[in-house]
């Protein structure tokens, strides 16, 4: 009896698993180009995890966390080194690769704890020759918001602003005023979305991360189809078995 029982319910469960998929249908993710458009100029800075493939325990070690650089002015299109964290155990082990900024003068800010002074330091990373200074945070005005408000004053809104956890679509938006312009959507699963929106320097253009670890370029005023960024040259240090992650931009510089 709790045979037959059991087997109702399966039969009852893959029914209505049917049945959704014929009402819904199945969203398969988006598809982009992948030329990048004449006008696009600059570099792309991103941090990334390397990961370790460890299945015990179940999260996976991190090996390293680094910044790197793309310039999409250049081809072939090629990920550069700026830092590594393991460039800079020196200073500190703790790190915030999570959070870093670009100043006004186009240098990477990384801030860290130093148990030392029992204070939070950081650390000006010169972009052009991997250079570290050291200095108090103090010393330091926050540059945060640069990249998610333009030159013209327009805001880029978050995803988790503008969607639903059960829609069916991914969104970019941007606020002009009080004015909310649609940049670019697309149906997709419920599951995908973009985050780590930053606007170009001109501020007519967006590159995001999307959830499949895709780096991709959208015209504010649609002059071109979304591109995904793909590399020659992927940077990957030489650990055997081991994948990387890509945590979010940090910024586009000209």
């Amino acid at each position: 009896m709790n045979k037959r029982a059991t087997l109702l319910q399966s039969l009852i469960v893959l029914l209505i698993s049917v049945g959704l998929v014929a009402l819904f249908g199945i969203i398969p993710l988006p598809t982009y180009d992948t030329e990048i458009n004449q006008s696009l100029q600059g570099s792309i800075f991103f941090s990334v995890g390397i990961e370790s493939r460890n299945i015990i325990p179940p999260a996976p070690d991190i090996v390293d966390e680094c910044i790197l650089k793309i310039d999409i002015s250049i081809a072939p299109i090629k990920e550069e080194k700026v830092i590594c964290k393991s460039d800079l155990y020196q200073y500190s082990y703790d790190f915030y690769l999570t959070d870093p900024e670009i100043d006004e003068d186009g240098n990477i800010i990384l801030r860290y704890w130093d148990n030392s002074t029992n204070s939070e330091m950081a650390l000006i990373i010169d972009i052009k020759n991997s250079g570290v200074k050291e200095t108090d945070t103090k010393n330091i005005s926050s540059n945060r918001n640069m990249y998610e408000i333009n030159v013209l004053g327009e805001k880029l809104l978050t995803p988790w602003e503008m969607r639903e956890t059960s829609a069916r679509t991914a969104s970019i938006f941007y606020q002009k005023d009080s004015e909310i312009i649609e940049v670019f959507t697309t149906q997709a699963p419920t599951n995908y979305y973009f985050e780590s929106l930053r606007w170009s320097p001109d501020g007519k253009n967006i590159v995001a991360l999307d959830t499949e670890n895709n780096i991709l370029f959208f015209s504010k005023n649609k002059k071109y189809d979304p591109i995904k960024l793909l590399t020659d040259n992927i940077y990957l240090p030489n650990f055997d078995g081991d994948e990387r992650v890509i945590y979010q931009i940090i910024g586009w510089r000209s």
